[in-house]
């Protein structure tokens, strides 16, 4: 019972931190993602201004086309696919220089290689994303199974418990029917620990009864508490696995929820500085001699 309480409340207090990650990082999270849409659309715009290069065009062709990829893997977005289309034909559609080309054509073929290598590698990257993307969804469907087999199977011990058919006793049978209503509820919410107390409650299962049970039925006890245990550690390590994905952590365990704040906080500040830079950067694509500054600083860097 004492290992049931420790692995109960660490569940608890996981869950009781994960929603406060949600609740501080996702709403900056989906503002992030829509600053990348507005920064692809910049990108895009962009790459019309007079007076830029070819190499410098081309450049900003390949920040659309890597852009929209990544954005793509997180969720269908029909305006980002067209924009990524378009960028992606006028590379296709470049016309070839004839072989009796002069030096200049042959400059223009060189650019033209460096733009349909950079066509490869954003279909490369395209491609990369989206077996990320694919696996981290192949993650969270794995998780979803478990969570909905685990309040599956407790469920189902937890009806056979409460079933009226096998309660004689009126003032029981009612009392039982209340019961099964709570963890009809509780499942319903996809609540694990109510479901797991209220089980408790059911077999009678607490201190002071189990000082007047006979063998048997402190042996009945044993198994129930065993398969708490065991449902509440698969849970807690489930809970953590989840938040040290969602928050960039290496994979592991052991990690205290009291630490988890400090990952929150730290995440949160990230999103929020990432957020800032990204939208003081779309702003600064409105000036064609800042987006060509701009670009100059991006060669020097790869």
């Amino acid at each position: 019972m004492q290992d049931v309480a420790h692995w109960r409340a660490l569940v608890a207090e996981w869950t009781e931190r994960i929603a406060r990650y949600r609740q501080s990082v996702e709403p900056v999270r989906r503002e992030l993602h829509a600053a990348w849409r507005e920064w692809v659309f910049a990108l895009a715009h962009a790459s019309l201004q007079a007076g830029l290069s070819r190499t410098e065009r081309a450049q900003l062709d390949e920040l659309v086309r890597e852009t929209a990829a990544a954005l793509l893997a997180l969720e269908d977005d029909a305006e980002i696919a067209a924009v990524a289309s378009r960028h992606a034909e006028e590379v296709a559609s470049t016309p070839a220089p004839r072989r009796d080309a002069d030096p200049e054509l042959l400059e223009d073929l060189a650019q033209d290689w460096e733009q349909q290598a950079a066509a490869a590698a954003a279909q490369r990257a395209e491609r990369a994303a989206k077996r990320r993307a694919a696996g981290v969804a192949q993650r969270r469907r794995k998780e979803e199974q478990e969570v909905s087999r685990s309040l599956r199977d407790v469920y189902r011990r937890l009806a056979s418990v409460l079933h009226p058919d096998r309660e004689p006793d009126a003032q029981q049978r009612a009392h039982k029917t209340a019961l099964m209503q709570q963890a009809n509820q509780a499942y319903a919410d996809e609540n694990l620990l109510a479901l797991l107390e209220l089980q408790l409650q059911a077999e009678q299962i607490d201190a002071a009864h189990l000082a007047s049970v006979d063998r048997r039925r402190l042996q009945h006890y044993v198994i129930v508490l065993q398969e708490q245990l065991a449902e509440l550690q698969s849970e807690a390590r489930r809970l953590e696995s989840g938040f040290r994905a969602a928050t960039g952590l290496a994979a592991g365990s052991g990690l205290q929820p009291r630490k988890a704040d400090r990952v929150i906080s730290s995440e949160a500040q990230r999103l929020r500085d990432e957020l800032l830079l990204l939208r003081r950067q779309t702003r600064s694509l409105l000036d064609g001699e800042n987006t060509k500054a701009w670009l100059r600083e991006q060669r020097k860097t790869t």
